[in-house]
């Protein structure tokens, strides 16, 4: 018998799966021992949904989730790859995520309740998910940030449903680094859509990139700058950015989402001089915008003290669904830190201060005659308010107690030394107007003590009823004049047009020690407001009078007497007079 010599060809045939299709690959196209998973780009695995909160349950289980999305056409090896939170990592397990595809992460024990909704990877250890908000980061093998959310409860834009039982999902997957204004509450029935398209998907474009948000000195040469969203290639650009005259020697991303970076530089920076961060025009976001704010003024702050900062403008009655707002104001010529100021309800039977509340949880430059308004519901109020000036206005996590009736507040400092105190009551509002919530009261003179009732004034209609982060809508800044008194004008229409509402009296005196007495008159020489009482003036000031008699009632058309005396501790007095006319419509 002839020997027979069998032959065996075997091929070997890889199959790739895209989600759409299946692709076969003959094992000769595979080169070596070559890895087929192609490095994922940052934004092409993203994080796409998270169950936070997943109690009361709608229809889900009550496990806490995330859900992540390949936004890419190849797949994508995980091995490696890892979630952060703070400082600590919670490694993927061996596992592939195929292009235009989604995978389920949760803790290895929720694995049977969620699997049967899609694709699951279950994590030893998992990071929690905190109600409120965390930041989550998703890093390559090699340490890169692909992905990351900074989420708030504010994000679900539903009370009721930020409750629990929902789930927060990405509404354009094109832009994942488009974080507030990209995210929802799920309004899928079951409460969430993990494994499969979101329920809230839609276009919803990323078209703006504010830039610059804040930049403060970590020192004489370090400068730590934040942006509105992560930013994309600043490093490559640090050779065109300047502060002054001052070159940038390094840049160290100081935040896994690259919205804040650390910038050394070429030289060092001193006290008493404001600087300003130039950026060039070629640094984007991840959709490629440009930034909008591409400057920044910035210095090193002074310890705050007495005198320094001021209230401004409070809200406390906001329209049903809106929070309090406080404004404060840097009268003074220095920089000054607000995460050094705080500030404090203060019960006006007892006198007792309650337990002070930061108004920056960051450091920030309040530069001269800079605006700081703050409130817990950042988003209503600038979207109320169109005078409002959005950069101006923060978001803080807690206010302190403003009942709607009256108040006192408290500002101090750090080490608690008091800045300043008003106590505020719904009668200092104008009196034409009855309605008063979501109305603001604001100072005249930001300057004068915020005790006198007199100084503050319903914002006005025009203003749309406040004007949190920019000058008030009742703003004086009446020049001082060579007499020692003087009236803001002759005439005063009280009529909350935000024109000519109040008659400022302006006092010019010498020394320190003067105070005054100010009424008015009506033609018949019967007094009809006392406007100030053994008021203590200083070196000088300003008293306003708002058309009121002494019983608070608006007085009629007339011409009226500014009638003021003032004397000083050595003795000596002064009189003067002068005639107003009160317009009515």
């Amino acid at each position: 018998m002839k020997n027979v010599i069998l032959f065996c060809i075997i091929i070997y045939v890889l199959i790739i799966y895209d989600h759409n299709s299946w692709h076969s690959v003959t094992a000769g196209t595979v080169q070596g021992s070559e890895d087929p998973y192609q490095p994922a780009e940052p934004g092409e695995v993203i994080i796409s949904e998270i169950m936070a909160d997943p109690t009361p349950q709608v229809y889900l289980p009550a496990c806490e989730y995330l859900e992540i999305t390949s936004v890419s056409v190849s797949p994508v090896s995980l091995e490696g790859w890892y979630l952060m939170s703070g400082s600590s990592k919670y490694y993927f397990p061996s596992v592939q995520i195929a292009g235009n595809d989604y995978i389920i992460l949760c803790h290895v024990a929720d694995t049977p309740l969620l699997s049967k909704y899609g694709k699951t990877a279950g994590f030893k250890s998992f990071p929690a998910l905190n109600d409120d908000g965390k930041c989550i980061v998703l890093c390559d093998k090699n340490g890169r940030m692909i992905h990351g959310v900074d989420y708030t409860r504010q994000w679900y834009g539903d009370e009721l449903k930020s409750g629990g039982g929902w789930s927060l999902e990405l509404t354009d997957l094109s832009y994942p680094f488009f974080y507030e204004g990209n995210w929802r509450a799920s309004v899928a029935p079951e409460g969430g859509t993990p494994g499969k398209i979101n329920s809230v998907r839609a276009f919803n474009p990323d078209s703006e990139f504010e830039g610059i948000v804040n930049t403060f000195p970590a020192d004489t040469v370090l400068v730590k700058v934040s942006f509105s969203e992560p930013v994309k290639n600043l490093e490559s650009l640090s050779h065109k950015i300047r502060v002054n005259d001052l070159t940038i020697k390094s840049i160290t991303s100081a935040d896994p989402l690259r919205r804040e970076f650390i910038m050394e530089l070429n030289g060092f920076i001193g006290r008493n001089k404001i600087y300003s961060l130039s950026l060039p025009g070629e640094v984007t976001d991840y959709a490629g915008n440009n930034a909008v704010r591409r400057t920044f003024e910035f210095g090193i702050p002074y310890e705050t003290i007495r005198g320094d900062v001021m209230f401004n403008e409070l809200l406390f009655n906001p329209l049903p669904g809106d929070d309090d707002y406080i404004e404060i104001v840097n009268i003074s010529d220095k920089i000054i830190d607000v995460s050094d100021i705080y500030v404090s309800s203060k019960n006006t039977v007892t006198g007792r201060t309650a337990t002070p509340v930061g108004i920056s949880a960051a450091n920030r430059c309040l530069l001269p005659g800079e605006y700081y308004a703050f409130t817990t519901g950042r988003s209503a109020i600038v979207s109320r308010y169109f005078s409002s000036r959005p950069d101006r206005v923060f978001q803080v996590s807690k206010m302190p107690s403003m009942p709607d009736t009256e108040g006192t507040l408290v500002l101090m400092n750090r080490s608690l030394v008091q800045l300043d105190e008003v106590y505020y009551n719904e009668k200092m509002h104008n009196i034409f107007i009855r309605g008063r919530e979501g109305i603001a009261i604001e100072k005249i003179s930001p300057a004068a003590i915020s005790s006198f009732s007199g100084n503050w004034h319903s914002a006005s209609e025009v203003s749309g009823w406040g004007t949190p982060g920019r000058e008030n809508s009742v703003f004086s800044s009446a020049p001082v004049s060579g007499k020692v008194f003087s009236l803001s004008s002759t005439r005063i229409s009280p009529d909350n047009d935000g024109y000519e509402d109040i008659l400022i009296i302006k006092f010019n005196t010498e020394g320190e020690g003067n105070v005054t007495n100010v009424t008015v008159y009506d033609e018949t020489g019967m007094p009809v407001k006392k406007v100030a009482v053994n008021f203590f003036l200083g070196g000088g000031g300003e008293i306003f009078w708002d058309g009121t008699s002494d019983d608070g009632s608006l007085l009629p058309q007339g011409i009226y007497i500014i009638f003021a005396t003032v004397f000083n501790d050595r003795g000596k007095s002064q009189s003067w007079k002068m005639a107003c006319a009160l317009l009515r419509k």
